[in-house]
């Protein structure tokens, strides 16, 4: 199976409330049954099981980067999944191939006695290894190519390896400490999970280091743990599912779903979701803030239609917009202006842009979208009716961690910082301006 960079036509699919694959086009149908999965049985793929369980509790409608395999080759979607009554209705955007790399079987390994300096383990995204460099003496062995990493670990450290099994399974980085390997020197295992340049999991490497007793060991800068790193890539997906879980209760709670409470408790079960969800927010920005702020980080460029993603950032904040009686204004559906730029980085973009305005516009005011095309760029713009942003804090308002004196708003102070490194990643520039009437219009350029 091959991946296409953005689907011209979105793959879709219908699922039951418990993950059951009522209906699904053929490229879904064929990933389901690669997987392991049967006619009608539980979608086989642990990410989209998983996003469909969310929407289900939430009845809310998401969109998510997830990573799934066949069996054979791992891919990068981009879903978009929302409630159908009892069931979910989910579209497949975009779809990337992420192939795992395939070890050479006539591979010479480089074979030692001992083990005097650092060997190294490359598993690839699905855990099996894939390459083994320095001295791995008697350590590996040529079968041991294209197992798991429980096999390999288990027959390395027998019944010890759970303990860093549950890291690597985990993509959470392994600090050094003491093994059983080697009984007359002190054997020092570490490791940590790998990255693409947009921050995505692409494997991991695990460090087994033997020296003798006493003897010190020196260890390169790429083998410690950032503690930036530990944040942003090992903390954030271990908070989510906790996140996830207190949200989906409140809610449960605060409609009253599993039948009346107290008005009070409804209220505090309504204000714990809120809470939840701004922690949420939170998280998402500084696991963002760790990617965008990583030497030679890049996006991967779509062909997109800047018309269309106005439309779609509509439709995911239109309840968001209702609340506060605001309309959102979006293109012609005539009208269509193409860009090269990474699908899922613009669509984070104007999500923010958009919220923003919602969140900082008077209620029962507009807030509008535009799209244009100049010689060189492909333009999309984001205007409000509120009270603007001066000239002076004009720059001011794209600095780190900077709300321009606002407090309690629920902002991070990170939201536009991103957005313009990303945009600035993607060859382009977001710039703030007065907008016609009053209030503030953010201009995002992109390459045409």
């Amino acid at each position: 199976m091959t991946g296409a960079a953005l689907s011209s036509t979105p793959v879709t699919g219908e699922l039951s409330r418990d993950g059951h694959l009522l209906r699904a086009d053929d490229r879904l149908t064929k990933l389901h049954a690669g997987a392991g999965g049967t006619r009608g049985g539980i979608i086989a793929c642990p990410a989209l099981f998983g996003l469909v369980q969310i929407v289900s509790r939430l009845q809310m409608r998401l969109a998510r980067a997830l990573i799934v395999s066949d069996g054979t080759d791992n891919f990068e979607l981009w879903v978009e999944a929302e409630p159908a009554g009892e069931n979910v209705r989910i579209a497949i955007l975009s779809w990337r191939s992420k192939t795992a790399r395939n070890p050479d079987p006539s591979a010479k390994l480089p074979w030692a006695s001992v083990m005097d300096e650092t060997m190294t383990l490359n598993f690839d995204q699905a855990l099996r290894l894939v390459r083994a460099t320095g001295p791995v003496g008697d350590v590996i062995h040529q079968e041991d190519f294209g197992c798991g990493a429980r096999h390999v670990v288990t027959r390395l450290l027998g019944d010890t390896g759970d303990i860093y099994l549950r890291d690597m399974e985990k993509f959470t980085a392994i600090g050094r400490s003491s093994t059983g390997l080697n009984t007359n020197n002190d054997t020092l295992l570490w490791g940590e999970p790998e990255t693409s340049s947009s921050g995505e999991y692409t494997g991991y490497a695990l460090y087994i280091s033997s020296a003798p007793t006493g003897a010190s060991v020196g260890y390169k800068r790429s083998q410690l743990v950032d503690p930036a790193f530990v944040f942003g890539k090992n903390l954030t997906p271990i908070l989510h599912r906790p996140l996830s879980r207190i949200i989906a209760n409140a809610d449960t709670i605060g409609n009253e779903l599993l039948g009346p409470v107290r008005y009070n408790y409804a209220t505090y079960a309504r204000d714990i979701s809120n809470a939840a969800r701004h922690l949420t927010a939170l998280v998402e920005d500084l696991g963002d803030l760790e990617a965008v702020e990583r030497p030679g980080f890049t996006t991967a460029p779509d062909r997109i239609e800047l018309g269309d993603m106005a439309r779609r950032v509509a439709g995911l904040l239109a309840l968001k917009a209702a609340d506060h009686s605001i309309n959102v204004k979006v293109p012609d559906e005539a009208m269509q202006v193409n860009a090269t730029a990474e699908f899922r980085r613009v669509l984070q973009i104007l999500l923010n842009l958009v919220t923003n305005a919602i969140r900082y516009a008077p209620d029962g005011t507009e807030v509008s979208l535009d799209i244009r095309a100049e010689p060189d760029w492909s333009i999309i713009s984001v205007s409000d009716q509120g009270s603007g942003v001066c000239a002076a804090d004009r720059e001011r308002i794209f600095v780190k961690f900077e709300r321009l004196g606002r407090s309690g708003d629920g902002g991070s102070g990170l939201g536009l910082y991103i957005s313009r490194r990303l945009a600035r990643a993607m060859g382009g520039d977001l710039t703030v301006g007065d907008a016609e009437g009053g209030g503030a219009i953010f201009t995002l350029r992109l390459p045409r």
